[in-house]
């Protein structure tokens, strides 16, 4: 039976609030094949495309609508999110410039023009737009959160600090300004300000579980310790069941021995998109924070706080907890301390590509720390400092390369550790076939396995194409390091 365009548009419509994103194309598709002149259909092809990141795709299609609608706002700026996330700031600008001319009265539109000029390192024009933002919306709890990540970045923790802020009066239970604060280096009056200010927040919302987290966290950096703990396992049993109301029954008494599980690495492989996956299993609970970095950062803090991080509940056998800090993979004493106070948790590590992974984290600091450090530059540097360590120190080496030399780091975790209490898994399986890779998570945490469809990655960078040689450079660098680990498990990596 043939359709007109009216109902594959419908169809359409009915498939993309269902979020089926395939059968919303396939009939888009039909449409175009009747009429090829809606410039709407290639538009909200170019949506979908978009939000199932395949952005070369997207960008086509928003091409392809501006081709027939040139004055249509939507177009540009949708574009030039497609080209920021391809790595192409200065395409994107000229994108969202456009978008700008046609509406100037569109607070988000400024906000993307400022993000593509901060990655093409014109910061000062990028905080123009920012500001113009949030004159044009100052209520808008969303742009004054994506103002304090620009400021942050650029090193104005000040100003970035009290956006935050004004983010979360507009929005008490807005996660993401909390998160941020939560990752903010702060001066002593910083923290004694932060202090007042969730105390404040937590008169009104007294069940706010990220003020109350980021509260214990100031307070143990404070030395309050038995504060702390306080408001930490308050914060871990409100969290859990606002997640999961069900739970509101059960027993609360704090009886964790340890974590179930605690994924250690590797930095910039994937370990956010693990952990957030894993939080969706209905048998797992998990803490107040990812990275809660304490048997690197805080363990002076004391066991019983580290255990406060995790929900109490846990300790019904059916329903495990863990956490994932990067950091442990290549910092001394680590693992000795996880063997003294956590000797059966099971471990997981994410391994990446080492090329891939050190100029991603190379990106990931530059805009981290807001510096502009020539990449070829520091390979060279730390080429020639790591070819004078030795194996045990590079074991310890938390550098751009070094954290990249897998080898040596699981070599002192294995000597430490039996190899079944690992579980070693490639980050580009982990991406290219996600449910296969969960599957095989879930059961060596002896876990049943999970429905999911939608395995978005997270916490993802987006830079610039490396040159080859570049690139070559460091594959050949890595060459000899990769053949020892891939001997050493017995594994195929394929680098």
């Amino acid at each position: 039976m043939n359709l007109d365009v009216a109902e594959y548009l419908k169809s359409a419509e009915e498939y993309i609030a269902q979020e089926k994103w395939q059968e919303a194309k396939i009939n888009f598709q039909r449409a175009i094949e009747i009429d090829p002149h809606r410039w709407d259909i290639y538009f909200n092809l170019g949506v979908i495309f978009l939000k199932q990141q395949q952005y070369e795709a997207a960008v086509n299609k928003f091409e392809q609508a501006i081709r027939i609608k040139p004055d249509y706002d939507w177009s540009y700026n949708n574009l030039g999110e497609a080209f920021l996330k391809l790595g192409r700031p200065k395409d994107a600008v000229q994108s969202f410039i456009q978008a700008v001319t046609i509406n100037q009265n569109n607070p988000q539109f400024y906000y993307n023009l400022g993000e593509a000029l901060v990655q093409k390192n014109a910061v000062d024009q990028a905080l123009v737009c920012f500001r113009q933002a949030l004159e044009l919306d100052p209520k808008d709890h969303q742009l004054q959160f994506q103002l304090g990540k620009s400021l942050k970045n650029q090193g104005l923790t000040k100003e970035a600090v009290e956006c935050f802020c004004r983010a979360i009066k507009l929005n008490p239970n807005y996660t993401f300004a909390y998160i941020s604060l939560r990752y903010t280096k702060l001066e002593p009056k910083q923290r004694e300000h932060l202090i007042n200010f969730y105390q404040q927040i937590l008169i009104d919302h007294p069940q706010q579980p990220d003020a109350l987290a980021n509260l214990a966290d100031l307070l143990a950096a404070q030395g309050n310790i038995v504060e702390a703990i306080a408001f930490s396992r308050q914060a871990i049993q409100t969290k859990t069941i606002k997640e999961n109301p069900q739970f509101a029954k059960f027993d609360w008494q704090i009886k964790k021995k340890a974590p179930d599980f605690i994924i250690i690495g590797a930095g910039k492989s994937g370990t956010t998109s693990l952990y957030r996956y894993l939080g969706d299993h209905q048998q797992i609970l998990l803490p107040n924070k990812k990275e809660l970095r304490f048997f690197d950062r805080d363990f002076d803090y004391g066991y019983e706080w580290y255990l406060a991080q995790f929900p109490g509940i846990s300790d019904r056998a059916d329903l495990l907890t863990g956490e994932a800090s990067p950091s442990y993979f290549f910092l001394p004493h680590v693992a000795q301390r996880i063997k003294d106070l956590a000797s059966e948790t099971k471990l997981i590590v994410v391994l990446r590509n080492p090329v891939e992974r050190t100029i991603s984290d190379y990106y990931h600091n530059q805009k981290a720390e807001n510096k502009n450090l020539n990449l070829e530059q520091l390979i060279d540097s730390e080429i020639t400092w790591l070819e004078q360590k030795s194996e045990q120190e590079l074991s310890y080496g938390g550098g751009l390369l070094s954290q990249s030399l897998y080898y040596y780091k699981l070599k002192r975790w294995l000597n430490i550790f039996p190899r079944n209490q690992f579980l070693i898994l490639k980050s580009e399986d982990l991406f290219t076939n996600p449910s296969l890779v969960m599957r095989e998570v879930l059961d060596y945490l002896s876990l049943p396995n999970m429905q999911k469809d939608d395995y978005s990655k997270h916490n993802t960078g987006f830079y610039p194409q490396v040159e080859f040689n570049l690139k070559s450079k460091l594959k050949s660098y890595f060459k000899s390091h990769n053949q020892k680990l891939a001997d050493y498990l017995n594994m195929n990596f394929d680098w």
